[in-house]
């Protein structure tokens, strides 16, 4: 059933036995596993079904630098959250991610890869990718043994995996009618977690306090409550909580909001000898999953240079830059110009000229784009073209160390609440963008050696903005004095309080988070199962 919050009379208090605050992908998952498991449960969204940009004020905050995108450009107040509008890409973490590296400082996890396995083929029927299988030759059978670069052979590099594409699925669209049909789960919209209210000696949460925006305030009791509202407002609600805890709940040790790492990349060009054997569009797998091949270094040569992890996939050249000579991406640029009401345009003519001397390809791949990506379920997950140049855009994406310098706390400016916002304190550290620079230059020597390619250029590095991916800041440890959760996602010394999100992460990886945040929220809804 759903319950518009802005109902509920001030004062009143909801039982249930289990509440989850945040629809997003962790908490309809958690919702969806425990549903026919005999408990009344208690979906808390403070948005609505649809995106209402009036919400957006409620996720404002403060950012230390401009490289860090705004804290309300990745999030969506609403059912689904942020798969709402992702672009599904999904990979699972590396079991080395899971392991303590000593050259990366406070790595480790409490749990391993092995451990997490069965969850990230639940976490596949959630997000819809077919089989658990990322090496190319298993995944796509017969064309799986065509390389992504013909005639590559290295020790040092990978180019052997894949990344899969979810249709992208929104989990709200997908997942809300069968919570909706379930006799034991109420989904209440536009109701905002305001505050967690602990026992006097902050052992246990006894409530919730939850408002609509039009202040409202009522509460929630439940025997087991669960954070699943994304990395930055689960720990906002922890820090803010601070009514037996001064410094807030988790944080008895200052490490709630610490070691805040999202994802850095850089992009670098390759001009290839033969790019007719360069496999740069997307392929499908038996199932009809889209997938990408993706370029690693080998876990044994990032251990012998002390690099951090990091993958590389094509991605297209900056649309902008005429010089790619291609109409499609010229087409691209100019069309998206016009849809964003854009005044003035770079080197027009030149745009225009791509596309004139090559329409041809324009009407192919305008055919392609409307079944493939319009019209389709499964969509092509983004605009790619063949290089008339043979010249291809890579980009890295690679993990942060974790540094407790990097952190999140409170702003003295307030919301619509009163509640204080977020401030972001967003470091980068040497070993980071240091890894990025050595890996590339380790791709580019590999790919000259073997004679396919070089290298452009390598520039100076210096990684682009980062803001979509939230992990970190309450990590995951075996003790409280190196985390904020225990193993099964509890926060320490509280005995009916968990956290499914990004923010229970000890370590980044390279890997887009969704995948993993779904099977750590299955992984929890199990031992949830058994209390």
């Amino acid at each position: 059933m759903i319950i518009d919050a802005r109902t509920i009379s001030s004062g009143e208090t909801i039982e249930c036995d289990v509440c989850i605050v945040g629809a997003g992908p962790a908490g309809i998952t958690i919702a969806h596993e425990l549903c026919n498991q005999g408990l009344n449960i208690l979906l808390l969204e403070s948005g609505g079904i649809k995106y209402e940009k009036n919400l957006e004020q409620l996720n404002h905050g403060e950012v230390n630098l401009s490289v860090h995108t705004p804290l309300e450009q990745y999030r969506r107040r609403q059912i689904g959250g942020a798969t709402t509008f992702w672009g599904g890409r999904c990979v699972p973490f590396d079991e080395s991610d899971f392991e303590v590296r000593p050259h990366v400082p406070h790595s480790g996890w409490p749990i391993t890869k092995t451990e997490l396995n069965p969850y990230y083929q639940r976490a596949h029927t959630y997000c819809e990718i077919g089989q658990y299988e990322y090496a190319a030759e298993k995944a796509l059978s017969e064309s799986g043994r065509r390389k992504m670069i013909s005639g590559f052979e290295s020790a040092d590099v990978s180019i052997e995996h894949l990344y899969l594409f979810s249709p992208p699925t929104d989990f709200g669209r997908k997942y809300l009618d069968s919570l909706k049909r379930s006799q034991n789960v109420n989904v209440f919209i536009y109701a905002t977690c305001l505050k967690i209210i602990t026992n006097s000696a902050g052992t246990r949460v006894d409530y919730l306090q939850v408002a609509s925006m039009q202040k409202n305030e009522f509460l929630v009791s439940a025997r087991q409550f669960i954070l699943a509202a994304g990395g930055l407002e689960v720990t906002r609600l922890l820090l803010v909580s601070n009514d037996v805890y001064a410094n807030g709940i988790g944080n008895q040790h200052d490490l709630l909001g610490r070691f805040y790492m999202g994802h850095i990349n850089h992009l670098f060009d390759v001009k290839f000898k033969s790019p007719e054997k360069v496999m740069w569009d997307y392929e499908k797998t038996p199932d009809g999953v889209y997938c990408q091949r993706q370029i690693a270094i080998a876990e044994n040569k990032r251990q012998q240079y002390g690099l951090l992890n990091q993958r590389v996939f094509m991605e297209r050249p900056k649309i902008s830059d005429p010089s790619h000579r291609s109409s499609i991406l010229s087409a691209t640029y100019l069309l998206k110009g016009v849809l964003n009401q854009q005044k003035k345009y770079r080197y027009p003519s030149q745009h225009v000229r791509n596309i004139l001397f090559d329409f041809d390809t324009i009407l192919k791949f305008s055919h392609k784009w409307m079944t493939k990506r319009i019209l389709s379920d499964r969509k092509l997950p983004s605009v790619v073209a063949k290089s008339a140049s043979g010249i291809y855009t890579f980009r890295v994406d690679s993990e942060q160390v974790p540094n407790p310098e990097s952190r999140v706390s409170l702003s003295r400016n307030k919301d619509a609440f009163g509640i204080n916002q977020l401030k972001v304190d967003w470091r980068c550290t040497e070993l980071d963008v240091n890894s990025i620079s050595k890996s590339v230059f380790l791709i580019g020597e590999a790919f000259a050696k073997a004679g396919v390619g070089e290298l452009q250029s390598l520039p100076t590095i210096f990684p682009s903005a980062q803001g979509g991916h939230h992990l970190g800041t309450t990590r995951m440890s075996e003790t409280p004095q190196t985390g904020v959760v225990d193993v099964n996602g509890r926060v320490h010394g509280l005995s009916n309080l968990y956290i499914a999100s990004s923010s229970v992460f000890a370590t980044a990886s390279y890997a887009n988070p969704t995948l993993t945040v779904v099977a750590l929220a299955i992984r929890l809804a199990d031992y949830l199962k058994k209390l």
